[in-house]
């Protein structure tokens, strides 16, 4: 089970090396028993970065939110700040990946990462190699607060503007951008189910602590504590959650 963390600084992070030339991340949590972790990653073209040139597939899900810069697995969605990239196991991508510049992203797997080369696509879209699409299906959306839209929601409770990126219709797992105005507070509470909490440009606060002015990050395990959390300014949240969103 991965640990509690309560308002990680990730902006005064370290990057660190991953190995291939130009590629960079800040580990925010990992699951020391299956590797399911989140990271903040960055790819340099400057500094030697080159994309995979052959299309693969992964057995765990892949999940990305583009932070800054611009790249694509297709050429067709480009991954910008708010882009939103979902691909359930086995999904192949990588068709015709570009790097064309620095770019951040937050990215999250299910467990270690492995890389399965695809020689051959069947297609040159998302598609799941083999099996049944599983019920959380590939997304690609490259402005996700535009293709998706905002709808009243609430989160720990409280009413709030949610932009739905995908969720499991069995289990209620998902992922969702959230917006808070300046004010907005929730209880202390628990659930039953993890929660994780990326404040993109800071402003929110946990059990009164000072906000942290840039990226903050926060993950709780399920019947873990939850912070009594508010926004000291009106802030965006990309929030992951493992039942049903409330």
């Amino acid at each position: 089970m991965r640990p509690k963390i309560v308002g990680l600084d990730v902006d005064a992070m370290e990057w660190a090396p991953l190995g291939p030339p130009g590629l960079f991340s800040k580990l925010l949590s990992r699951d020391p028993d299956t590797g399911a972790r989140t990271a903040m990653q960055r790819m340099d073209p400057g500094l030697g970065y080159q994309p995979p040139t052959i299309a693969h597939f992964h057995t765990t899900y892949e999940e990305i939110l583009g932070i800054a810069g611009r790249f694509t697995f297709d050429q067709r969605t480009w991954v910008v700040p708010g882009a939103y990239v979902f691909h359930p196991p086995r999904t192949v991508h990588g068709f015709a990946s570009q790097v064309p510049q620095e770019s951040l992203f937050l990215s999250r797997v299910g467990r270690d990462l492995d890389v399965n080369l695809v020689h051959e696509p069947a297609d040159n879209d998302l598609y799941v190699i083999e099996g049944d699409v599983p019920p959380r299906v590939p997304a690609a959306f490259g402005d996700a607060r535009v293709m998706v839209g905002w709808s009243e929601a609430t989160l720990l409770g409280q009413p709030v503007s949610a932009c739905l990126l995908s969720r499991d219709p069995e289990t209620g797992e998902g992922s969702a951008l959230v917006r808070l105005p300046q004010g907005w507070e929730s209880p202390s509470q628990y659930r039953d189910d993890y929660l994780e909490v990326f404040a993109l440009g800071g402003g929110l606060s946990a059990d009164g602590a000072p906000a942290i002015a840039g990226r903050a990050y926060f993950f709780i395990p399920p019947g873990e504590a939850i912070p009594a959390f508010r926004a000291e300014r009106d802030c965006e949240l990309y929030v992951n959650f493992g039942s049903a969103f409330a």
